[in-house]
């Protein structure tokens, strides 16, 4: 019983420092909430996106929508950039 809290907490220790050094990959980054990394360039290329389809007055949609936008094309970008470097 102990080795399996001691293995979850392990893990989820482990999830948390791995957002900030994906954070820190790209200059000027911010963190919108927990483990949603962005910079201003991609927060605004996910308002456009999300503007075209989401209705006015879906706001739970519009977040949601946002912030998946936004993990996206934050990984896309961290993994062109390390492309570049290597």
């Amino acid at each position: 019983m102990n080795i399996a809290k001691i293995l979850s907490i392990a893990l989820i220790a482990g999830a948390g420092a791995w957002s900030p050094a994906l954070a820190q990959s790209l200059p000027n980054s911010t963190m919108l909430a927990a483990g949603v990394w962005t910079t201003p360039e991609i927060s605004a290329v996910c308002q456009a996106y999300v503007a075209k389809r989401v209705p006015v007055g879906g706001d739970q949609q519009r977040q949601s929508m946002m912030a998946a936008c936004i993990k996206k094309a934050y990984a896309r970008e961290v993994a062109r950039q390390s492309r570049k470097k290597g």
